[in-house]
C-alpha cells in the first residue's frame, strides 16, 4: 500500500517539480551531449528500479557517478517507512505545526514570539514597542524548505510604528495572512563572518535508541549566498560539520546541477570552509540531545538550529526530514545506519 502511495507522491512530484526537472534535464543535456527527455527518462527508470526521488538522480549527479551505489542510499521510500515506524503520528504536530514547536520548547528558544492570529493591533504595538527591533520574522505554521518565511524591517518613529515602510494599522492585514511573529534571532559572530546576509542555522539529525539514549547521525551548516535564505533549495551552500569537534569538514556544495556546485572558500566572505571552527558545539549538543528527549514518541528529528553569543536557539524541528543534505555532507549514503533503528 505505500509503495503505492509513494508512486502517487512521485507522479506529484514530477507535476510539482517539472520546472526544475526540465531545468536540470536542459543542463544535463548540454553537459553530456545528450537529449533531455533521455535524463528524464533515467528519472523514472532509477524510480522503478530503485524507488529514487527524481530530485535525487540530479543531486547525486548518478549519470556520470561511478561510485554511487543507489542500495547504500536511504531513498525517500525508505526514509517514508523509517520516519512512519519511528514517529507516532499523534505527536508529530508538534513539529509540523511551528506555533505549536515554539511553544512546546520555548525553553530551548532564546528568541520571543508571538501568534500574530490572535493578537490584536495595540497588543502588537506594544510587543514590539517592548522589544524595539529592528527586524522581525514572520512565518506560516507550515512553512518548510525557507518559502512562507519572510523578514519584515521595523522603525519606530516619534509617528509611530512602520514595517518596510508602511505604518502598523496598514500592514496588520497582511501579517495576518502569516501565523507566527518572531524575534529576529542575532547569530554569533564567528558565523557572521561566514555569512552576513542571513541566518545561517544549522541541521543536526537526532534518533532515539532502543537504550533510550541519543544518536547523531550527522550534521551540516547552511550558509546564504547574497540573500535573506540560507536554505540550499534557494541558492544556499551546505557543508559537512564534523560531530565530535564542530568543525566544517571538506567543501561546501549546492544541491542544484544547474549552478557550480562546489566551493572551497564563500563565494562572497571568502571565508575558507574546511576546518572552520564553530563555536559553541559542545553545548549545541548537549541541547540537541535533551530537545531529543522532549517528545520520545518522535524518535527522530532534523533540528534546525541557530548558535548566537548567548548560546544555542532551536529554529525548528523537523520529524519528516529530508536525508538529502545529510548523505550530501557524508559523501555517503546513510541507509545502514538508519535500518538499525526499524
Amino acid at each position: 500500500m505505500d509503495r503505492l502511495l509513494y508512486f502517487g507522491y512521485v507522479v506529484l512530484t514530477y507535476i510539482k517539480h517539472r520546472n526544475k526537472l526540465f531545468e536540470f534535464s536542459r543542463c544535463y543535456k548540454h553537459k553530456y551531449k545528450r537529449p533531455a527527455f533521455y535524463f528524464l527518462f533515467q528519472t523514472y527508470m532509477s524510480f522503478l528500479k530503485y524507488s529514487m526521488h527524481p530530485m535525487d538522480y540530479f543531486y547525486f549527479d548518478v549519470y556520470k557517478n561511478e561510485v554511487f551505489n543507489p542500495n547504500e542510499y536511504a531513498n525517500t521510500l525508505f526514509m517514508y517507512r523509517f520516519q512512519k515506524k519511528l514517529n507516532n503520528k499523534k505527536f508529530t504536530k508538534y513539529f509540523y505545526n511551528k506555533l505549536l514547536f515554539n511553544q512546546k520548547f520555548r525553553s530551548f528558544n532564546n528568541h520571543d514570539f508571538l501568534n500574530i492570529k490572535t493578537v490584536s493591533l495595540q497588543q502588537l504595538e506594544n510587543w514590539i514597542l517592548k522589544k524595539n527591533p529592528n527586524t522581525l520574522i514572520i512565518k506560516k505554521n507550515n512553512s518548510a524548505g525557507g518559502f512562507g518565511v519572510k523578514k519584515i524591517n521595523i522603525e519606530i518613529t516619534k509617528e509611530g510604528i512602520r514595517i518596510n515602510n508602511q505604518p502598523l494599522n496598514k500592514y496588520f492585514n497582511y501579517l495576518k495572512k502569516f501565523d507566527l511573529l518572531e524575534e529576529y534571532v542575532i547569530q554569533h559572530e564567528d558565523i557572521m563572518k561566514l555569512n552576513p546576509s542571513c541566518l545561517n542555522t544549522i541541521r543536526i539529525v537526532t534518533v532515539l535508541n532502543s537504550k533510550g539514549t541519543i544518536d547523531i547521525i550527522g550534521a551540516a551548516i547552511r550558509l546564504g549566498v547574497n540573500n535573506d535564505l540560507d536554505n540550499v533549495h534557494a541558492g544556499g551552500i551546505a557543508v559537512n560539520v564534523n560531530i565530535e569537534t564542530g568543525c566544517l569538514n571538506g567543501i561546501g556544495f549546492r544541491l542544484n546541477p544547474s549552478e557550480k556546485k562546489y566551493f572551497e572558500f564563500h563565494p562572497v566572505t571568502n571565508i575558507k570552509f574546511d576546518g572552520y571552527q564553530l563555536p559553541h558545539w559542545d553545548l549545541l549538543i548537549e541541547t540537541v540531545k535533551r530537545a531529543a528527549m522532549v517528545i520520545p514518541e518522535v524518535r527522530t528529528v532534523g533540528w534546525d538550529v541557530a548558535i548566537t553569543e548567548k548560546g544555542i536557539s532551536l529554529i525548528e524541528g523537523n520529524h519528516n526530514w529530508h536525508k538529502t543534505l545529510i548523505e550530501k555532507a557524508l559523501k555517503k549514503g546513510i541507509r545502514k545506519d538508519l535500518e538499525k533503528y526499524i
